[in-house]
């Protein structure tokens, strides 16, 4: 197992915040580890707590010359780039150019994973030519795609295959697909984590760890409140999760994908260890 935090691209280069990113990304996520720290201090804590490494959300806007800026800032710091993370910007609409440059970068940083959601390929991954265009491309850059598993949201509501997690499960299998399983968004449909889990863990290369709580504004308004939270914080049966992880000898990436400053993406870290040592 592979312990690793989820980082953005803008908090390694906050120039390159956009006007989406300001307004949208903000809502959307509330991980402020950079906020008020310096960098030295920020992974220096992240490696003491037990991560191995980061897996990076690319902008859509990124250049090479970012991506030298962030290998400097990484190398400096001795931390590794486990997992490629597509942008929020392509989350429902991505093509065969963007996510070949995802796999460029994964190259670049000697990532194994890219992570694409499946609402951002939808009805595109029952193509066949569009499958073999994604196989390909694994088999060039040794980089594997994991698919994450979606939220219900309102633009997906009529692609249950995004998120219902039978439906996922049950697609990615006949496809033959690699998943990246993100714990918060099978719980906001519904899902069981363990089941879901003990159903795909042959094709589970990364985990998207968080905790969850149940509210109104989050089932019934499909919105984030409530969602991404510190482990330990809601209602998911995490401690049962990972014992079934330890159990089984996971192999994968655990990436802790939690809303919260440095002390909480640290407490998560010991979390784990704790279960599993």
């Amino acid at each position: 197992m592979k312990l690793s935090a989820w980082v953005f691209m803008t908090d390694l280069l906050p120039e390159k915040r956009t006007i989406f990113d300001k307004i949208v990304v903000s809502k959307l996520s509330k991980q402020n580890i950079f906020y008020g720290n310096n960098i030295s201090s920020i992974f220096h804590n992240l490696k003491k707590s037990g991560i191995y490494g980061i897996e990076l959300l690319v902008s859509s806007n990124a250049t090479n010359s970012d991506i030298k800026k962030i290998q400097k800032i990484l190398n400096k710091h001795n931390i590794s780039v486990l997992s490629i993370h597509q942008s929020l910007t392509t989350l429902f609409n991505i093509k065969i150019s963007e996510i070949t440059k995802l796999f460029e970068i994964a190259k670049l940083f000697s990532a194994k994973i890219i992570v694409l959601h499946l609402s951002s390929i939808s009805n595109k991954i029952f193509e066949k030519d569009y499958i073999v265009a994604l196989q390909k491309l694994e088999k060039k850059y040794s980089v594997t795609i994991g698919f994450e598993n979606n939220p219900k949201h309102p633009l997906s509501i009529f692609k249950p295959f995004t998120w219902r997690g039978k439906d996922f499960s049950s697609l990615t299998s006949e496809k033959e697909l690699k998943i990246t399983f993100d714990t918060t968004h099978l719980a906001q449909t519904g899902g069981d984590i363990l089941e879901f889990y003990k159903i795909n863990k042959n094709r589970i290369i990364n985990i998207h760890l968080s905790d969850y709580k149940k509210n109104f504004i989050n089932k019934y308004l499909l919105l984030t409140k409530g969602t991404h939270l510190t482990l330990g914080t809601g209602g998911l049966p995490i401690v049962e999760f990972l014992k079934e992880l330890k159990k089984d000898h996971y192999k994968g990436h655990i990436t802790m994908e939690i809303d919260s400053n440095l002390d909480g993406l640290c407490h998560g870290a010991q979390f784990i260890k704790k279960i599993f040592i």
